[in-house]
């Protein structure tokens, strides 16, 4: 194997690991009301932002808070609440706002769609286009329409796909060492 093999495999451990950190139970009745495959995707929706570089105009102050939206019917209950609570991103608290309305899309950092919601990923992306937001989804044509990180199943595991593309026309940076741990890398329009 060679040594960007064992690089890769590094950064998906330790990638792993941060997330079953932050995944651990802490509330046995919110647990009990979400799958484990949302609990994990919920501490993806923590950790991707880590790797992530937003334009400077993104921010008002160096204070404010990375916001993270779950439109429509959130799959994750108060799960992604519960993995956030007290924690930072690069020194800003992380704020969760359940959003039911496309226009409210706009004051977000990072959005994440379910596959129930999908119909409306097309006026999303309109109302945001160009806009620095970290499109998050998970149904299996979400990359290929213009999201930027699509969540897919691997056998039983949760993954993650990167479209490139749409991150650079959202003003966006990911970080290598994020696009070493991705499924697939998209980099066409």
């Amino acid at each position: 194997m060679s040594a960007s093999g064992k690089s890769g495999y590094a950064w998906l451990a330790l990638l792993l690991i941060a997330v079953l950190a932050v995944w651990t139970p802490t509330h046995a009745e919110s647990d009990a009301l979400v799958s484990k495959e949302y609990q994990i995707k919920a501490a993806f929706l923590y950790n991707i932002p880590k790797f992530v570089e937003w334009p400077a105009t993104s921010f008002a102050t160096a204070s404010d808070p990375i916001v993270i939206g779950l439109f429509g019917n959130s799959p994750f209950g108060n799960q992604l609440e519960i993995i956030v609570k007290d924690r930072k991103i690069n020194g800003r608290d992380i704020v969760v706002k359940h959003i039911t309305k496309v226009d409210d899309v706009k004051t977000l950092h990072v959005l994440f769609l379910s596959a129930a919601d999908d119909q409306q990923f097309a006026t999303i992306k309109a109302v945001i286009q160009n806009s620095p937001v970290l499109m998050v989804g998970e149904s299996t044509k979400f990359a290929d329409a213009g999201g930027t990180v699509d969540f897919v199943l691997v056998g039983d595991k949760v993954r993650f796909e990167i479209n490139m593309a749409a991150a650079e026309r959202a003003g966006l940076k990911i970080s290598s060492q994020l696009q070493k741990l991705a499924t697939t890398i998209r980099r066409s329009p």
